[in-house]
């Protein structure tokens, strides 16, 4: 790699060196200008033959002018110089240059080489599988676009071309192996494939050309009559992939930490972890690592940085793993649990290196998963940071101290601005206060300052940050009354507490007595709030500076930080760090009044979260559907904080249900479901200790039924509903029962329980809506679900679209889109699929808008059903691979089974059986309880594969267990479905016809429909 071949010396030949052959006018074609295609050629094993055979070499090199030139007559190409074998050329287009390069390497496949020639193993004939691959000199060529600047000769004429154009093309060359061709990605994206005739061509990724600043994309392009040939990588380093940041500027006081890492790594060890206390900077020197090795592209699947810092379970763990690296989960049935299934992908990805940040979260379970990735994956390398070490025979442990300090006594300004404390004191001044210079005044007290912050990376950046508004003066007199203080007290912490603690507690030292208290009472929001929250919930001491004032104060003191706006019009919020936010909780309990403090936080969130519960069902629904998943955090809070209240009390109970029912909203939207059911079990058993109102008592118990519905427990929410149905009906609630008599309905139509189903929409019809168009809209939509099931689409879709526009007009755009979805489906059924495929495809991307994740995944489904029934299996896969992890993710049990069997129909309609049977068995197993007529339906298409793989009498003893579900014997479709598959499964025991894995894929759907499929039971947006 570090030799300059012949097309380099070349390219860089511009003074006219380079001989020309033949005379000087004899070119027919006129130098291109502007955009031009450059062509290099040369010999890479040119030196080796001129040394074994000097009179063969010559008479080839003449030979392979000779077809080159003929080759290029036939061509619109200019010839610009040639030295040593190598030509350069260019075209006026990269079509042109291409086709050149294509019929100039089967020219000199069919050339005269002379006998001696082909004896050198450079040059001899090589047989492949459908005949000779080479034959003589092993020509490579590559072909790079752009903007040359051309230069003629003013001795011979000729125009030469100068610039990193010229530059790029001799790399992309450079990069190729002999008898190849390489089109860089900028010339190949100018080619239309059919300009070029019969040819192969491969992708082979992007790389980094030696002397080229950004990687270059090259592409391999051979003639169809020597596609066989076959290639190493090109000779370049590949450009690697990975999330981790890239490297802004130098760490300081880092670089014998960092050589120690490159020199453990490349000695093969594969777990190394970083240790110590909180503020030393372990993610800043994991990350500028991770950035360093992703530019020297030494790692063939990447590097990964995987934040940790809410991972405190070994799920949590596997998935923010499987986020950060794009991991699908595994479908692999021996792989097993998560952690299994995570080991085998992380071994497919080759030599990688996983950063895994803050581990110290779930130690334990990260020591088990670690241990077992280390067996699974070989060739993965695992960098951790974090409090502890973890205890496993492979791990090393670098220990990460403080930076270094000046030495004591040390006075001269040129040795003290060398101190690595230094240097980031006065590196993090400067970004705050731009004139900052160390002076020799100043040095010593800056001295002073790194020294008694103990030379911590975190410290020392918070006391250069208040260089703004201090001088180092002020800053050395106050760190000294405070640290003297902190050492004395907390001589029982840990190292992590005492240094991260001090770091805070330095900044809060800073603060006068209303940013102290403001600070302090800011702890109780959970991830973020508003300005208006704020003035509505803090209680600042008399006299202070208004709230606003006083938290733009902690804002430029960065103890408080600006989230980013969730979208238009989005409300500016602030938050804080977590350390910072537990910090401010412990002087919030010695200032005093949190039980007050907690209580007007509780109050002013539910109050706001009230009135965002009804709008979401109308005009601005979607805006509050957003705020809603903003305050989720605090309102969950104040949902803890009042049912921990002992004695329990009815304001205190009657806060926690009103938390919960506003939360319904957006936890049906974007899950997930179980954060709900807990508190809800704790909420409704309080509730039978104090007062708590029939109307409240029934509503709450109405949204357990729905989530439990959602999360799987029909049984559950069937029970939950008949309570709340039968306080509704007492207390005179029209309205409120007649949609849990719609909620009914759906629980049964979900069971399989059609008639139940109709009798429950009945009732629901029979009562008054009043003026409530939601609600009317809610049961007409749920009365067209039902129809689809009893009599039809065509029955159906007057019912569902004027639900669609109800809920259009009152302004619920979860519920549009979520009818809209259904539609489609009636629409498939009714043999307008284009309509549908519109519709469904609108549909997702209206709920993607205003985060509906369960209506989006409800849309992409049924997507994935209509691809399915076009016959695109492989485009409907992977839209039904991201709805099972949707579902899972949104605890909607139905949703994810259902996607998990149209996964399982895909991978049969793709031919590959064991992942069919795995996908269709997992789904039964999901939807028994959830959907029974589905897990019939998989169960009949799980007994039709084992049929393809053989298994018939299994197959055979499946049909006949599904023959006697009660369920089968009464639906028409059900049992014309397995009945007609056992008569393939039997057809195949025979051997009457083989049963192959495409009859698997078409019949079915000729008696099962769409909608069938869809709904009968679907997940409702509407629940």
């Amino acid at each position: 790699m570090g030799e300059v071949s012949p097309a380099q010396e070349l390219a860089a030949s511009g003074d006219g060196r380079a001989s020309l052959t033949r005379a000087v006018g004899a070119s027919r074609c006129e130098p291109p200008s502007g955009t031009v295609a450059l062509v290099f050629t040369d010999v890479p094993s040119a030196s080796r033959l001129w040394e074994r055979c000097p009179e063969a070499m010559r008479a080839a090199l003449e030979l392979q002018e000779e077809v080159l030139r003929g080759v290029l007559e036939r061509h619109s190409g200019y010839e610009v110089k040639t030295q040593s074998g190598s030509f350069m050329l260019a075209f006026a287009s990269p079509v042109e240059a291409v086709r050149w390069c294509l019929d100039a390497q089967e020219a000199l496949f069919e050339a005269p080489w002379p006998q001696e020639l082909l004896a050198q193993p450079e040059a001899a004939e090589e047989l492949g599988l459908r005949g000779f691959l080479h034959r003589g000199l092993r020509v490579r060529m590559g072909v790079h676009l752009g903007q040359p600047e051309p230069r003629v000769d003013a001795r011979t004429g000729r125009v030469d071309y100068l610039g990193p154009v010229v530059n790029t093309a001799a790399r992309v060359v450079a990069a190729g192996h002999g008898g190849q061709v390489l089109v860089s990605g900028t010339a190949w994206a100018r080619i239309s494939e059919e300009e070029l005739g019969l040819h192969s061509a491969r992708p082979l990724g992007a790389f980094r050309l030696r002397g080229i600043e950004s990687p270059v994309a090259l592409v391999e392009v051979l003639p169809a009559s020597l596609s066989d040939r076959r290639f190493g990588m090109p000779l370049a380093a590949r450009e690697r992939q990975g999330n981790v940041p890239a490297v802004q500027s130098d760490l300081i006081g880092r670089s014998s930490e960092l050589e120690t890492l490159r020199r453990w790594f490349r000695a093969g060890h594969r777990l190394v972890t970083l240790l110590g206390p909180g503020g030393m900077g372990k993610t800043r020197l994991a990350t500028h690592f991770g950035g360093l090795e992703l530019e020297s592209c030494a790692w063939d699947g990447g590097v990964w940085l995987c934040e940790l810092e809410q991972a405190r379970s070994a799920e949590a763990l596997c998935h923010t793993v499987r986020q950060a690296l794009g991991i699908s989960p595994g479908r692999d049935e021996a792989a097993g649990d998560a952690v299994e299934q995570l080991g085998l992908a992380l071994n497919d990805c080759g030599r990688v290196l996983i950063i895994l940040d803050n581990l110290e979260q779930a130690t334990r379970d990260g020591a088990r998963i670690l241990a077992r990735w280390l067996a699974l994956a070989p060739r993965a390398r695992f960098l951790v940071t974090s409090r502890q070490e973890l205890g496993l025979p492979e791990e090393r442990l670098l220990d990460l101290g403080p930076l270094a300090l000046p030495a004591a006594g040390e006075t001269r300004l040129e040795v003290i601005a060398r101190s690595e404390a230094v240097r980031l004191f006065v590196q993090r001044a400067r970004e705050v206060r731009g004139s900052f210079a160390l002076t020799a005044e100043e040095a010593p007290h800056v001295v002073d300052i790194v020294r008694r912050l103990d030379g911590i990376a975190l410290a020392i950046e918070l006391a250069a940050a208040r260089t703004g508004v201090l001088g180092v003066g002020q800053l050395r007199e106050r760190l000294s009354r405070r640290f003297e203080l902190l050492r004395s007290g907390r001589r029982d912490a840990s190292a992590r507490q005492a240094t991260l603690r001090g770091a805070i507690d330095w900044s809060w030292n800073l603060l006068e007595p209303a940013e102290r208290a403001a600070l302090a009472q800011c702890s109780v929001f959970r991830g973020g709030f508003t300005l208006e929250a704020a003035e509505a919930v803090l209680m600042l001491p008399a006299g202070s500076a208004e709230v606003r004032a006083v938290l733009q104060s902690l804002r430029a003191r960065s103890l408080l930080r600006a989230q980013e706006e969730e979208g238009p019009g989005g409300e500016g919020r602030l938050a804080m760090y977590e350390s910072i936010r537990q910090y401010a909780a412990e002087r919030l309990q010695a200032l005093g009044g949190e039980a007050e403090l907690v209580s007007r936080h509780a109050e002013w969130h539910v109050a706001l979260a009230r009135g965002l519960r009804e709008r979401v069902r109308g005009t601005g629904g979607a805006e509050a559907l957003r705020r809603l998943a903003l305050e989720r955090e605090n309102l969950l809070a104040a949902c803890d904080s009042a049912l921990a209240v002992v004695p329990a009390t009815p304001r205190s109970v009657e806060l926690a249900l009103e938390a919960l029912e506003a939360l319904e909203p957006d936890i049906l939207v974007r899950g997930p479901i179980s954060l709900l059911l807990g508190r809800l079990e704790r909420a409704i058993g309080l509730a039978d200790s104090v007062a708590v109102a029939s109307g409240r008592l029934a509503a709450i118990l109405a949204v357990r039924g729905r989530l439990h519905l959602e999360a799987g427990h029909p049984e559950s929410a069937r029970a939950d509903l008949e309570q709340a149905r039968a306080l509704l009906r007492e207390g005179g609630d029209v309205a409120g029962e007649k949609r849990v008599l719609v909620d009914l309905s759906i629980v049964a139509r979900h069971q399989g329980e059609v008639a139940a189903a109709w009798e429950f929409i009945q009732q629901a019809q029979r009562l008054s809506s009043g003026a409530d168009r939601w609600l009317e809209a809610y049961a007409r939509g749920h009365f067209g679900l039902l129809e689809q099931v009893r009599a039809g689409a065509e029955a159906a879709l007057p019912h569902l679209t004027a639900a669609r526009e109800l809920f259009r007009a009152v302004g619920d755009m979860t519920l549009e889109v979520g009818f809209s979805t259904h539609c489609a489906v009636a629409l498939s059924e009714a043999g307008r699929m284009a309509e549908a495929v519109a519709q469904v495809t609108e549909a997702m991307t209206r709920a993607a808008s205003v985060g509906d994740q369960a209506g989006h995944t409800l849309a992409r489904l049924h997507l994935g059903c209509f691809l399915l029934e076009e016959g695109r299996a492989l485009d409907a896969r992977e839209h039904l691979l991201v709805c099972v992890r949707m579902g899972r993710q949104l605890g909607v049990r139905g949703l994810e089974g259902k996607a998990m069997g149209e996964l399982g129909r895909a991978e049969q309609a793709l031919g590959r059986l064991a992942e069919a049977r795995h996908w269709l068995a997992e789904a039964v197993s999901a939807l028994r309880e959830v959907a029974r007529w589905h897990a019939l339906r998989f169960a009949a298409h799980r007994a039709e594969v084992e049929a393809s793989l053989g298994d018939q009498e299994t197959a055979l003893a499946s049909f006949v267990a599904l023959e006697e579900e009660p369920e089968v014997r009464a639906n028409p479709l059900l049992r014309q479905l397995v009945t007609r598959l056992r008569a393939a499964a039997e057809a195949s025991l025979s051997g009457r016809a083989p049963f192959s894995a495409a009859e698997a894929g078409q019949g079915p759907e000729l008696v099962v429909p769409p909608a069938a499929r869809a709904d009968a039971g679907a997940p409702d947006p509407s629940a």
